[in-house]
């Protein structure tokens, strides 16, 4: 009987990346996954003549021609081969006007707003355009980068508790910030409030807002979206998932699709095999997990194996945001429709925390709109292009649409949403909508198999944030040969830190196999 060196459950970005570093390593390793392709939401899918992304906004350290970042950097590391698309830019953010707001002015699509911000690239580029916006902005917005710039000296040691004492004496500013919320960190600086509103716009790729996320992760995803600009891949996030898979097989790993593992195999109090669609037992020394803990506890292991400090982990920690997204094949251009952005955050407020409250609720009237024709102009048959709308929201929106229902409430929030954008940029959408695809919570919980389909994970909030998690990440995971990787881990949702975790997991077993542990 064969027993592979690591078993790794899911091929989502996390459990590619571990297997990819565990094959390389020259370790036996099987790659399990319950779909018939790689990537969980870093695929795509076709509707008539579109082929549409499913999830990746843009990804943020892929670095320039001139620096390669860390997300490049990485795929490097493991040979996946990645024709990258760069991007120059930064985010729009667009809060319309309302009734009655004094500082309100009709911007250049001729639309009332009271902020119309387009962040440029590079940190004195942006920290110039924040002054412009907001007299006053500049030398806050430039202190906030320093900090930044010195932060992530400290990173590389984050990981290793034996380093930690030099990073901090080295970076003594690192324990201050991760002590503070954001908000709190840019007051410190003295950064305006308006200021403020504008520099906090990515908060929602955390899912916390200004006053309850620390100060030190929002600095380190900003930066990293600041320094280069961003980056997708030429044939969309499905890209880098093949061309992991790859890496995975040509250093000798198994990969197996259309193979859900149903149970997980314990003997004397640890995991030793997995039973795969409800039959076949494969057998492992390590064992990474691609899969939300949630599920993991509910659905693969009998209660009595279940460690109690994982149950207590999983009580304490809240449930992150669920996401809806409204795919548009368009038979107009990008410049036909008026659309002159990639990504456009449309607010109904300019402040984090009331973005928040609103998005409580179900639709708010916050969405992120992107046309990826921006980036690579190929990317749909000549004469048309293709958006994705974005909205958030938290809890179980859906616990009281019933079945009937369903089809005449989703095709509800799609006809807000789109309206929402056309009002909001003075543009025409519905006319020339080809195809459309709609994705509600319940579309992500099927395909993605977390709770109420979140891709986040679980709430980052200052207890319990990215410094916190990666010190205690050892001793948080359940078993001496069972490792989490994913958007449950220490640096939440996102492509890149999805990518982290799984290349750390498979390091851990990479150094105990050696070790002969």
């Amino acid at each position: 009987m064969k027993i592979y060196d690591v078993i790794v459950i899911g091929a989502g970005n996390g459990g590619l990346a571990a297997a990819a570093t565990c094959a390389k390593a020259g370790l036996s390793t099987l790659l399990l996954e319950r779909h018939n392709i790689p990537g969980g939401s870093a695929s795509s899918f076709v509707r008539g003549r579109f082929e549409f992304e499913p999830s990746l906004h843009e990804l943020a350290g892929v670095g320039s021609p001139e620096e390669v970042g860390s997300i490049e950097d990485m795929f490097n590391r493991l040979g996946g081969d990645v024709d990258w698309y760069r991007h120059d830019s930064t985010f729009r953010l667009v809060v319309p006007a309302k009734e009655g707001d004094e500082d309100a002015f009709v911007n250049e699509d001729g639309v009332l707003v009271t902020v119309d911000a387009r962040m440029p690239v590079g940190f004195e580029n942006f920290a110039r355009k924040l002054d412009e916006l907001v007299p006053g902005s500049y030398d806050s917005c430039m202190k906030a980068f320093d900090l930044s710039e010195r932060m992530f000296k400290a990173f590389e040691c984050l990981d290793d508790p034996k380093k930690l004492p030099g990073s901090l004496k080295d970076v003594p500013d690192i324990m201050r910030m991760v002590s503070h919320t954001m908000k709190e960190g840019l007051d410190a600086l003295g950064m305006p409030k308006k200021a403020q509103d504008i520099f906090s716009t990515y908060w929602c790729y955390m899912g916390s807002p200004g006053s309850k996320f620390d100060f030190l992760y929002y600095m380190c995803v900003l930066h990293s979206y600041v320094k280069n600009g961003t980056g997708i891949p030429h044939l969309r996030s499905h890209e880098m998932s093949l061309a992991i898979d790859k890496v995975i097989r040509e250093n000798g790993g198994d990969i197996w699709y259309n193979s859900e593992v149903t149970k997980v195999i314990m003997n004397d109090g640890k995991p030793v095999g997995v039973v795969i669609n409800g039959k076949k037992e494969v057998y492992g020394k390590y064992f990474v997990c691609n899969s939300s803990p949630n599920m993991v506890w509910n659905d693969l292991f009998d209660k009595k194996d279940i460690p109690e400090k994982q149950i207590k982990m999983i009580n304490s920690r809240k449930i992150a945001c669920t996401l809806t997204t409204v795919y548009l094949g368009m038979n107009k251009t990008k410049e036909e429709l008026g659309i002159h952005d990639y990504s456009v955050f449309i607010a109904p407020d300019s402040d984090s925390d009331k973005q928040y409250e609103a998005v409580q609720n179900y639709f708010s009237g916050y969405c992120i709109i992107n046309c990826l024709n921006e980036i690579i102009p190929d990317c749909t048959p000549e004469g048309t292009s293709q958006l994705f709308l974005t909205s958030m929201t938290f809890g179980d929106v859906m616990k009281d649409i019933k079945p009937q229902e369903y089809k005449k409430f989703k095709t509800k929030v799609a006809k807000d949403m789109i309206e929402t954008c056309e009002k909001a940029l003075n543009i025409s959408i519905t006319p020339y909508i080809e195809e459309i695809e709609i994705a509600l919570p319940p579309t992500f919980a099927r395909y993605l198999n977390t709770p109420l389909g979140t891709p986040y994970g679980f709430m980052l909030e200052k207890w319990d944030s990215m410094l916190p998690r990666t010190v205690q990440y050892m001793k948080d995971q359940p078993f001496d040969n069972f490792f989490f990787c994913g958007a449950s881990q220490e640096r939440g949702d996102g492509y890149g830190c999805a990518y982290y975790t799984g290349e750390k997991a498979g390091g851990i077993v990479v150094k105990k196999m050696k070790e002969g542990k």
